[in-house]
């Protein structure tokens, strides 16, 4: 098999200049952090993404964190490396509160932000998801499938 690369491709990096209000979902699927692991699960299966945005039962705008299908895998490994009653520790933890299992500091971007940012943030900080602000305010979210589908579609 011959491979050959053509930097045209990416029409000379015009792609990485795109601001991310381009690329963005400005529609992206909201869980408020009491939500149960399991239906979280579910959504992002459903719905074939990568992370979901988590934000706060008293205001959907309040992003508290991201839950992403890695976050899922980890709890998956724990569970099944705990021993005894795996399924029984899995319903348990599945009907627990995704809010649980959010980690620290929330990366984002900002609407003005371009593409090469995205993807330098994802690569960095290895997020599949990215919350998208103008100013404070949530607008829109960017996963790794909007990046590779802006450069190669």
């Amino acid at each position: 098999m011959f491979f050959c690369y053509n930097a045209d491709v990416f029409k000379g990096g015009a792609m990485l200049n795109l601001p991310v209000s381009d690329i963005m979902n400005d529609h992206p699927i909201k869980v408020k952090a009491d939500a149960p692991v399991a239906g979280v699960a579910h959504l992002l299966l459903r719905y074939r993404i990568n992370g979901i945005l988590v934000v706060s039962p008293d205001d959907q705008e309040k992003l508290v964190g991201v839950f992403t299908t890695s976050d899922l895998l980890e709890i998956m490994e724990e569970v099944l490396s705990s021993g005894h009653q795996k399924m029984q520790i899995l319903k348990q933890v599945g009907s627990g509160p995704v809010s649980a299992f959010l980690h620290g500091e929330i990366d984002s971007l900002q609407v003005t932000d371009n593409a090469a940012k995205a993807v330098a943030l994802m690569h960095k900080k290895s997020a599949v998801t990215i919350p998208v602000f103008d100013g404070e305010k949530l607008v829109g979210v960017v996963g790794r499938h909007d990046i590779i589908n802006i450069a190669f579609a």
